[in-house]
């Protein structure tokens, strides 16, 4: 495992947050490009885009805290110490999807259009969270015979035997679906169409995924399960709406 990179005295560099950094500035550069290929507000990203980016860490946090709250009981003050990179995905995409929302309702800006942006964007940050987490041995999968199952020597993991890579299931089927979007974004010019389908397939993907998880979250499922259902209902919406900007 290569969960920390460099360690001395000092600092301690990890794997993940290198990944995390990377992810970053890949969709930032994502998301420009995305917005200027479909020839959408670039001064909306420049002004709006860092309260959105604070509405998301804001919701990623409350949804992990509220949805964990037995790890912050004896000691109230880790709420705020976001730098344990405790965020909850979906708690990050309602706190995302609402900035937009307002900002785009502020402005007179298609919602749907920079939904679509926003998903797309999602998708390419969590290929590097999937893989960050396979470093640091995080969402682990179960015990399997497959030829590419893998021992991972890290103390957390109660398994010996090799097991599902799922992080790299999650990253593999994120990419792939990024890929396809970006494809169908070029001929499908409804707005909220490709980014609610990717959003109802990842969910739908990620909940298959959670059964071969070594600790296998009910909570998780349930929350990949509502969100696949309101994506399905935003994609039906998209598909026979007409654009109007109210």
């Amino acid at each position: 495992m290569l969960e920390v990179l460099f360690q001395n005295s000092l600092i301690t560099v990890r794997s993940l947050n290198i990944l995390l950094a990377l992810g970053f500035l890949f969709t930032g550069t994502f998301l420009l490009r995305y917005v200027n290929r479909h020839k959408m507000n670039t001064a909306f990203v420049t002004e709006y885009f860092p309260y959105v980016l604070l509405a998301a860490l804001f919701g990623g946090r409350a949804a992990y805290v509220l949805s964990n709250i037995s790890e912050f009981q004896n000691y109230w003050i880790s709420l705020i110490y976001v730098w344990d990179l405790k965020f909850s995905f979906f708690g990050m995409l309602a706190g995302a999807l609402l900035a937009v929302f307002l900002a785009s309702r502020k402005n007179r800006e298609d919602f749907w259009s920079w939904s679509d942006a926003l998903f797309l964007s999602s998708m390419a940050m969590l290929i590097f969270v999937h893989v960050g987490y396979f470093f640091a041995g995080k969402e682990y999968g179960l015990p399997t015979n497959l030829p590419w199952g893998i021992a991972l020597d890290v103390k957390h993991i109660p398994f010996v035997s090799p097991i599902h890579p799922t992080q790299l299931y999650a990253a593999l089927l994120t990419m792939l679906l990024l890929i396809y979007s970006v494809k169908a974004s070029k001929r499908i010019h409804l707005s909220g169409v490709v980014g609610t389908r990717a959003l109802m397939i990842y969910s739908l993907g990620m909940f298959g995924i959670d059964f071969m998880h070594g600790s296998p979250s009910g909570y998780l499922k349930i929350a990949y399960g509502i969100v696949a259902a309101l994506a399905f209902i935003g994609y039906i919406h998209c598909s026979h709406k007409t654009h109007i900007i109210t």
